[in-house]
């Protein structure tokens, strides 16, 4: 055989042999050399595959050249399919996860020329709502707060209001929340809606929700000296509130008591009910001087949380420092005006059984007429007495009273049922009786002092009964 057929001959051999090698050597350096897998965004860098994420996008990508994903599929937790592909490179649910679900993942990948397959599957949960174990709708307390509680810890990272809501936890176990609101970023009598924006303590984000706001109602309070002239040095001021107060005790703090000139004047807060507050002077008013009174906004609040929103201002003018001094033992009244003395007069006060009250008291109502009767008896029983149209009454305490008496003439010896009566012409057939009665009631006002003495001091006054200022009997 010629040589040149022999060489032709084996190179006809060793060629195809080479191309296998070669082939070979490929496919075991792809099997070993190209990446080949499977990647799923979202799971594959997951710690924790009890709490994964539904906001996010779950991803399975092929890797390396010439991957296919034969077959990517995720299933519900009842074994249902959510979503499925097959012979693609990507695979991305189309349907965002629920929370509080449990969910697999299967995925079969393949790479035919260089014969790799790979299968992959995983199970994942994603976190459960927390329960709202609070109202959503609710009420702006007294302390202009209301509360959120979980059924387990989340975190509340803001709020999307009308309304500016400070948040802080009640509890390190981020379960209980207070939202509060300053007095002035929000009306009175009004209703917000505020989105709650939460996530879970390992940082995920929960949809919001909504709670609806009421804001109460405003408090007002009335003062009824309003504008009156001429009151006595102890005459207290009443504050009438709409609505019983949550922090009373802090009526001191609220209210301003000064002078028109802005000099502070002391005094005691006392309760009447749950509505009334009553500021009396202490020792008195000064005499013949303008007082302010004003109720400062935002402090006191209703027990349903409503405030007094503007400043609340009232004034009254104190006339000169007049005083009233009765002396049982002597059936004397004094008229004492800048310490000094400017009437005498008779009087007739409570008998034995009905003896008049002693002690320190000021006038609190005047009448021009009054009736006046017995309390507790009906007529006809014992002591049960009605007399109309009695003249120039001022009490000065509960049903005690100056007041004039036309129907006996015993001034100077007890004879009332506890009254101080003094001599008046009204009604009175008599000729020559003094109008005692309307002098004390002109000369007198609403808040003037009035001090009850069961005996006379031991030093009496330097004014004798035979001075011209004694009224004669």
């Amino acid at each position: 055989m010629h040589a040149k057929t022999s060489h032709y001959l084996k190179f006809r051999w060793f060629a195809p042999a080479i191309l296998l090698l070669s082939a070979a050597l490929l496919v075991a350096l792809g099997r070993y050399a190209l990446p080949f897998g499977v990647s799923i965004d979202g799971l594959d860098s997951a710690t924790d595959l009890s709490a994964i994420d539904p906001n996010q996008s779950l991803k399975v990508n092929a890797l390396g050249f010439g991957t296919i994903l034969s077959l990517a599929e995720i299933k519900g937790e009842q074994g249902e399919t959510i979503s499925k592909e097959e012979q693609t490179h990507s695979f991305s649910p189309p349907k965002q996860l629920e929370f509080g679900k449990k969910y697999k993942i299967i995925i079969s990948a393949a790479r035919p020329w260089l014969g790799q397959s790979i299968q992959r599957e995983i199970s994942f949960s994603t976190p459960s709502i927390p329960r709202i174990n609070s109202p959503l709708q609710q009420s702006l307390g007294a302390e202009g707060s209301f509360h959120l509680h979980f059924s387990e810890p989340a975190i509340i990272v803001g709020t999307s209001s009308d309304i500016k809501l400070a948040t802080r936890a009640e509890s390190q176990g981020q379960s209980d929340y207070i939202l509060s609101a300053s007095p002035d970023s929000y009306t009175q009598g009004n209703s917000y809606k505020v989105q709650i924006q939460w996530k879970t303590v390992s940082g995920i984000n929960l949809p919001p929700f909504e709670v609806t706001l009421n804001t109460a109602p405003p408090l007002s309070a009335i003062i009824p000296i309003n504008g009156m002239k001429n009151l006595g040095v102890s005459m207290p001021v009443q504050i009438d509130f709409s609505e019983p107060l949550a922090n009373r005790d802090q009526v001191s703090l609220a209210i301003s008591v000064t002078t028109q000139e802005g000099d502070e004047i002391a005094g005691q807060w006392l309760w009447y009910g749950k509505q009334r507050a009553q500021f009396s002077p202490q020792p008195g008013w000064p005499a013949s001087r303008t007082i302010l009174i004003t109720v400062n906004p935002y402090i006191l609040k209703s027990v349903q949380g409503g405030f007094v929103g503007k400043p609340v201002q009232a004034s009254f003018n104190t006339g000169p420092d007049r005083r009233i001094q009765v002396f049982l033992d002597r059936q004397r009244v004094e008229a004492i005006e800048d310490d000094k003395i400017v009437k005498v007069l008779r009087a007739s006060t409570g008998k034995s059984k009905t003896p008049t009250v002693t002690g320190d008291f000021y006038i609190y109502a005047r009448f021009p007429t009054k009736t006046m009767k017995s309390t507790g008896l009906k007529p006809g029983e014992k002591g049960y007495y009605e007399v109309k149209d009695v003249p120039f009454a001022q009490y000065f305490h509960e049903g005690y009273a100056f007041h004039g008496a036309f129907w006996h003439n015993s001034f100077g010896q007890p004879a009332s049922h506890g009254c101080i009566n003094l001599a008046t012409q009204k009604q009175n057939s008599r000729a020559g009786v003094n109008e005692d009665a309307g002098w004390l009631y002109q000369w007198a006002s609403l808040g003037v002092p009035v001090t009850v003495y069961r005996n006379s001091p031991a030093k009496e006054s330097s004014m004798r009964e035979d001075e011209h200022l004694l009224t004669p009997p």
